[in-house]
């Protein structure tokens, strides 16, 4: 049996593409045939950190440029995507995960506790154990007795596991908001005529301004109150630039859709509780 071979690295000068073998023209950069770099060397472990952070977030040239835009021209970002200006920004589903993803880590890193954090009450717990269905003598109809079991799998449930799986969930739970934040605002400017995608665009440019501005807010709590009123300035300039609303229009319509927003980012709230819960 011969010995194998000792690992060979990719000589720096090949004639020939180390993936596919096809023979390469003096000078070029990239095989014409799969598109891997003429010129390899061996890797460092800074080009695998690289590679493995830029999966998860945009690292690339365009970035620095897309959150200029986003944060101090409102607006801007998601009329340059509609008359086609695409290749020098983030896109926007990117940008959006690239900040979500920074944001839940920075989160779970920072000391305190900054999202929601599930406690028990076992005063209360033995108080609505009195009342429940499986109680001696209760005349529960279906629906009270179903909503009586998922309150027991609240109660017992452990609170270490329902709040790691709220953590896990998290993330997911604000994407899915998403699309019911675009819908709002077709419904809103249903007289503008546009896509729903061109909501959604906007959608996703907004909320990544948020996580940027909640994550300054964690940082800097003495400017919170700032914070919070630039971002309601922010709301209603990019309004404005974005659907071409008045001043008035731009704050009236902003306040709505606070107010249609809120209850339901609540009702995920609700529902991000009790499907952790339910699945710890």
């Amino acid at each position: 049996m011969t010995p194998l071979s000792p690992a060979r690295h990719p000589t720096p000068g090949a004639a020939t593409c180390h993936n596919c073998d096809l023979s390469l023209q003096p000078g070029g950069h990239f095989c014409p045939h799969c598109g891997q770099e003429a010129h390899l060397h061996a890797a460092s472990m800074r080009e695998f950190i690289h590679e493995f952070v830029g999966h998860y977030v945009a690292l690339e040239g365009p970035l620095w440029r897309t959150l200029w835009a986003m944060l101090f021209l409102p607006g801007r970002l998601t009329r340059e995507y509609f008359i086609g200006r695409r290749r020098r920004y983030v896109q926007p589903l990117r940008l959006y995960l690239s900040l979500s993803f920074v944001f839940f880590i920075a989160v779970h890193l920072l000391p305190g506790d900054h999202m929601l954090t599930v406690k028990r009450d076992e005063q209360a717990m033995a108080q609505a154990r009195q009342g429940s269905c499986s109680s001696p003598g209760s005349t529960c109809s279906w629906w009270e007795r179903r909503l009586d079991h998922v309150g027991e799998r609240l109660a017992g449930g452990s609170v270490a596991q329902v709040q790691k799986r709220m953590d896990k969930l998290a993330p997911y739970a604000m994407l899915l908001m998403q699309p019911v934040f675009a819908g709002l605002l077709a419904l809103m400017f249903l007289r503008r005529r546009m896509k729903y995608a061109e909501h959604f665009v906007f959608a996703l440019h907004l909320h990544a301004c948020w996580f940027v501005a909640y994550l300054l807010a964690l940082v800097m709590p003495a400017l919170a109150t700032v914070i919070v009123a630039l971002v309601l300035l922010h709301g209603v300039i990019a309004l404005r630039v974005v659907y071409g609303t008045s001043w008035w229009g731009g704050i009236w319509r902003g306040g709505l859709l606070a107010g249609l927003y809120l209850p339901l980012l609540l009702m995920g709230v609700v529902g991000l509780v009790i499907g952790a819960a339910l699945l710890a």
